[in-house]
């Protein structure tokens, strides 16, 4: 099965690669985002255009990259940057058709191992948007060719240091290569590294008699960091945290110290790590239309007889390092939106098993003898059926709803606004309309904790977040303009609610009071791009559930007790009270009204949502549908009820931020158990984060 000699690309098969990247190439860029998407494909567009600092580690060599395509003189700015993503994907397939080559007699299994990576749902979901996955998958390919060439499946071990011509040509370039992957992202290079000891094994003699001249080569490398730690003491309009002056804060940047509490999250258990695994499986399935994937476990359980013990051990632990050893290291909450932000993680695992399918196929076509032609419609059949589950993804879905909807807060904005956004769904594509494209010069854009935007209030890396909350208040204080919040707001002061944004009333310091005012064109867009829609991308639909529930509180909130309710108002209640989002949002809402609901009415909303509640719904929404339950049984005056709620609210999502810990302590003291709230409040003292400097 593996190639008579080892091989050694002729121009016919660089050609033949050429094809690959360019075919796919091709799709990519007739089926990439015209405008900027959700995901962090704002951020990049953004870093990448003003040579900005991206979000830790900083990701230097595709900013770097995707400022050269800034430059194209064809589409928006968001168009050309996300052809960098689609070019490294292009790349890859070809990369991927060069490694089933040395591993795999015959070019049919290549073609197929190449084209199906290209076509499947994840990676050619992050080929369209502006992401560093692509690129990370490519310099992993290539790294893999290389090693490939330097030392084969059939080469035995050497006599001497320089029993190997290849390698000594070769190793210098995997080193460069390396160094430059780890200016891309570095955590997931590094995971895969331990699989390249094993394919190196071989070589271990020169390695060593040269190791001087490689770890310079590394590091060489690694020059992207340098230019970005320079880059961030300068004045820029993009800047995650801001100039990176000390050691102590480079290190905090570049090893993300800061996500420590999202990747280790306080309420994740070992029952998240178990569906993140089902999860992962379901993924492997879909990926390659369950065919292929059968056909990488045949791959898989052939390789250790066909391409022997060191090259099967090193796919082996190439797929396991990104997939369930990562999963292992990780501590995300498991629900459908970080599902998501977890999928692109495995793309080095779906790359291996992208080979496995090719040696899978091969070995079926030799085992039952079929035919060349038989054998091309297979694999051109299942190629078909792997595009259709990629296709299913990345045509069917709505790219521009994040365009869409910053077009609508921008529209609705009063007149030069101060704006204060939060991130990923609004900042990104806001600022990108806003700073990119000229949209509202006149409003000024700030985040709160002063990350991201370069006309940041303080420096968040040296400023304890109750400063930073008293400097970013004064702001507000002292500001004569309108200030509005897009998904947050000021509790110090009054609000008037328009949906889009939430405008601060410095007329009353009462926080409690609320004055509902959506606009007409916010209506429309709810109702054309929110309220039946149930977007297939998860990073949407998550924003989706979050406007839908606060829009359906707001309705409720300001319904007329008593009177009859227009034909538009019941239309929109009926189809909202559908949506676990929608039948919670209506029951805070009812809760709220000025009127008064009795709790009887509020439950039946509540049933809604508890019958509409998905399996992955995120920790966070369900704990709040247990802490407003507790509430409405408190109301009644079912003590046992109540306790019973406001527990399950704060076991499922135990965060300091979650309001069931406060009200379940207010419960017990009024029920005089008072032994019940200290426990409660000491359980709140354990999850206070800890400092992250």
């Amino acid at each position: 099965m593996l190639p008579a000699e080892p091989f050694r690309p002729k121009r016919a098969d660089w050609l033949q690669a050429g094809v690959v990247a360019a075919g796919l190439f091709a799709l990519y860029a007739a089926t990439a985002p015209r405008t900027v998407a959700l995901e962090d494909d704002g951020f990049f567009i953004l870093s990448s255009y003003f040579l900005g600092i991206e979000h830790p580690p900083g990701y230097p060599l595709f900013t770097l990259i995707g400022h050269l395509f800034t430059y194209l003189p064809f589409g928006s700015v968001a168009y050309r940057v996300h052809l960098a993503s689609a070019l490294f994907g292009a790349l890859t397939g070809g990369a991927a058709w060069l490694c089933a080559r040395a591993l795999i007699d015959g070019r049919l299994p290549a073609y197929l191992t190449a084209f199906a990576l290209g076509v499947s749902p994840v990676f050619w979901s992050q080929a369209i948007i502006a992401e560093v996955y692509t690129l990370n998958t490519f310099f992993f390919l290539v790294l893999v060719f290389m090693a490939l060439q330097a030392c084969p499946p059939s080469a035995p071990a050497p006599a001497s240091p320089v029993a190997h011509p290849a390698a000594s040509r070769m190793l210098p370039w995997m080193a460069l290569v390396f160094g430059l992957s780890l200016s891309n992202h570095y955590p997931l290079m590094l995971l895969v590294a331990p699989a390249f000891v094993i394919l190196l094994w071989p070589l271990r003699r020169e390695l060593l008699s040269h190791f001087g001249l490689l770890s310079w080569l590394v590091i060489l490398g690694l020059l992207p960091y340098a230019w970005m730690v320079r880059r961030s003491w300068q004045a820029l309009p993009i800047s995650f945290n801001g100039p990176l002056e000390t050691i102590q804060e480079i290190l905090f940047f570049v090893s993300r110290a800061g996500y420590a509490g999202i990747d280790h999250s306080v309420s994740a258990g070992w029952l998240d790590r178990v569906r993140f695994f089902e999860f992962l499986g379901g993924e492997l399935l879909r990926q390659f239309a369950l065919v292929g994937t059968l056909l990488a476990v045949a791959g898989f359980v052939v390789q250790w007889r066909l391409l022997g013990r060191r090259a099967a051990a090193f796919l082996t632990v190439a797929f396991l390092m990104p997939s369930a050893v990562l999963l292992l290291l990780l501590g995300f909450d498991y629900d459908s939106f970080r599902a998501h932000v977890f999928q692109v993680y495995p793309l080095p695992a779906y790359a291996v098993c992208a080979l496995w399918m090719g040696l899978g196929f091969a070995w079926a076509v030799q085992r039952y003898a079929r035919r060349p032609s038989h054998a091309a419609a297979a694999a051109a059949a299942l190629l078909a059926l792997i595009f259709a589950f990629g296709a299913r993804i990345n045509l069917v879905a709505a790219d521009d709803w994040g365009a869409r909807y910053a077009h609508a807060v921008l529209k609705a904005l009063p007149k030069n606004a101060v704006v204060i956004v939060l991130g990923d769904p609004d900042l990104a594509p806001i600022a990108y309309f806003h700073m990119i494209e000229n949209w509202r010069p006149d409003i000024t854009m700030y985040e709160p904790k002063s990350l991201i935007l370069g006309n940041r209030l303080f420096h968040p890396l040296r400023t304890d977040e109750e400063t930073g909350q008293r400097i970013l208040h004064e702001m507000i204080d002292r500001s004569s303009a309108p200030v509005v919040f897009t998904l947050d707001t000021d509790p110090r002061y009054a609000k008037r609610d328009r949906w889009l944004y939430v405008e601060v009333d410095k007329s009353s310091t009462d926080g409690e009071q609320v004055t509902v005012d959506i606009p007409e064109e916010a209506v429309r867009f709810f109702e054309e791009s929110i309220l039946g829609v149930n977007d297939a991308n998860a990073w949407v639909a998550f924003i989706q559930g979050e406007l839908r529930r606060h829009y359906a509180m707001l309705l409720a909130r300001s319904l007329p007790r008593g009177q009859a309710l227009d034909e538009r108002t019941r239309r929109d209640l009926a189809l909202l009270e559908k949506n676990f989002y929608g039948a919670l949002g209506i029951a805070e809402g009812l809760m709220a009204n000025k009127d008064g609901y009795p709790a009887g009415v509020v439950g039946r909303f509540l049933e809604k949502a508890r019958d509409t509640m998905p399996a992955d719904a995120p920790k966070e929404h369900v704990s709040r549908f247990f802490y407003i339950r507790g509430m409405v049984r408190d109301n009644l005056r079912d003590s046992p009820g109540a306790a019973r709620d406001l527990e399950t609210a704060a076991a499922v999502w135990q965060t300091p931020s979650n309001p069931a810990f406060k009200a379940l302590q207010d419960h017990y003291r009024k029920t005089g158990d008072e032994g019940a709230a200290n426990a409660v409040e000491e359980r709140m003292k354990q999850l206070k984060p800890r400092k992250s400097r």
